[in-house]
C-alpha cells in the first residue's frame, strides 16, 4: 500500500513541481560544454515531489514519521534547493548536510554506539548517502531508478532482520521514485536536482540507521550491499579526484556510468545496465542478511572486488578510443 500511494502521489506531484520550477527559473540550463548534456532547460524541482510523496505516503500508510526524520530530510532538501538556485560553496553544503544528520541523531535516530560515537557515525552516513545519490544523478532515470531498487532492497532486508518499522518508509520511497521516473525517463522532463538527491540520500541513510539500531551492526553489511552502487561511485570519485589533485567538488564526466555510456555508445543502455547492478546488489544484500558475519563479509568483499575489476576493464576500453 505505501508503495502504490507514493507512486501515484509522485506521478501527480512531479509535473506540478516541474511547472513551479520552470515558472520560478529553478532550471538546469545547457552550457554548451560536456558537463551538461541535455539540449534544453530542465526544471530541477522533481525531488521535492519525491520527498513529499515518500514522507506523506509513509505517514498515511504506517506510523507517524518521526519529527527528527522530517527535520533531517527537510534540511537536506532545502540545502539542495538553495544550491540549485545559487551554487553553494562545498563547505557550506557539508555543514548543512551535517546539520541534517545532527537533527536526526539528537532526535533519537542514531547508530547504536556508546556516547557521541553513534551520533558522529550517523552524521557521516547522512553525508555519504546524500553525496552518493547526487554523484549518480548524472543521466536520465539513473539515480531515481537506483534509489527505488535500493529502497526495495532495504525493505526486504528490514523484513529479514525483523525491522518492520522500516518497511513502510522504504516501500514509500521506492514508490515515490517509480512515480517520478515516469517523468524522468529519457528524455527527462524534470530532474531530481540537488534538492532531491540530498533528500533521497538522507532518507536512505535514516532507513539504514533504523535497521542497524534494531538488528545490530551485522545488518550494516547487508544495508551496505543495498547501497553498493552509490557507495562504489562515491568511493571511486573521491579516489579519482584526489589522485589527480583536483577539487573533490568540481563535476566531471568521468563517472563510471559516463564511461560505460561511452563503451556501449548509449546512455539509456548504460542506465539499464546500472539498474541491473542495483538489482544484483539488492539480491546480494538478502544473502548477506541471512548469513553469519563471515559469510556476509565475504559477499561484500567479493562484490567490491568484482566491481573494481569491471571498472578497470571499462577504463581500459575507454582509453582505447
Amino acid at each position: 500500500m505505501p508503495f502504490l500511494i507514493a507512486a501515484v502521489a509522485a506521478l501527480l506531484l512531479t509535473p506540478a513541481a516541474a511547472w513551479a520550477g520552470t515558472a520560478l527559473g529553478v532550471v538546469d540550463r545547457p552550457d554548451g560544454g560536456e558537463l551538461k548534456i541535455h539540449a534544453r532547460p530542465i526544471p530541477l524541482t522533481g525531488g521535492i515531489a519525491v520527498a513529499v510523496a515518500a514522507l506523506g505516503a509513509a505517514a498515511v500508510a504506517g506510523d507517524p514519521v518521526p519529527a527528527a526524520a522530517v527535520g533531517c530530510v527537510a534540511i537536506a532538501l532545502v540545502t539542495g534547493l538553495v544550491d540549485d538556485v545559487r551554487p553553494l560553496p562545498a563547505w557550506v553544503r557539508v555543514g548543512l548536510l551535517s546539520a541534517a544528520g545532527v537533527v536526526a541523531a539528537t532526535g533519537g535516530i542514531r547508530l547504536p554506539s556508546p556516547g557521541w560515537v553513534g551520533g558522529i557515525l550517523t552524521v557521516a552516513l547522512v553525508l555519504a548517502c546524500a553525496n552518493g545519490v547526487n554523484l549518480v544523478d548524472g543521466q536520465d532515470g539513473l539515480a531515481g531508478g537506483l534509489a527505488a531498487i535500493a529502497a526495495l532492497g532495504l525493505a526486504a532486508v528490514a523484513s529479514v532482520e525483523g525491522a518492520s518499522d522500516v518497511v513502510t518508509g522504504a516501500l514509500a520511497l521506492a514508490g515515490a521514485c517509480v512515480g517520478f521516473l515516469a517523468w524522468n525517463r529519457p528524455p527527462a522532463r524534470v530532474f531530481l536536482g540537488n534538492a532531491g538527491a540530498y533528500a533521497v540520500g538522507s532518507i536512505l541513510a535514516l532507513e539504514v540507521v533504523t535497521i542497524v539500531g534494531i538488528a545490530g551492526w551485522i545488518a550494516l553489511i547487508a544495508c551496505a550491499c543495498c547501497l553498493g552502487v552509490f557507495a562504489f561511485e562515491l568511493l571511486t570519485t573521491v579516489l579519482r579526484r584526489a589522485s589527480s589533485r583536483g577539487s573533490l567538488a568540481v563535476g566531471d564526466r568521468l563517472h563510471s556510468y559516463d564511461l560505460l555510456s561511452q563503451v556501449v555508445a548509449s546512455r539509456p543502455i548504460a542506465t539499464v545496465a546500472f539498474w541491473g547492478f542495483g538489482v544484483l546488489a539488492a539480491l546480494l544484500s538478502l544473502g548477506a542478511a541471512r548469513l553469519p558475519v563471515w559469510g556476509a563479509v565475504a559477499i561484500a568483499l567479493a562484490a567490491l572486488a568484482a566491481a573494481g575489476i569491471a571498472w578497470g576493464l571499462v577504463w581500459r576500453e575507454v582509453a582505447k578510443t
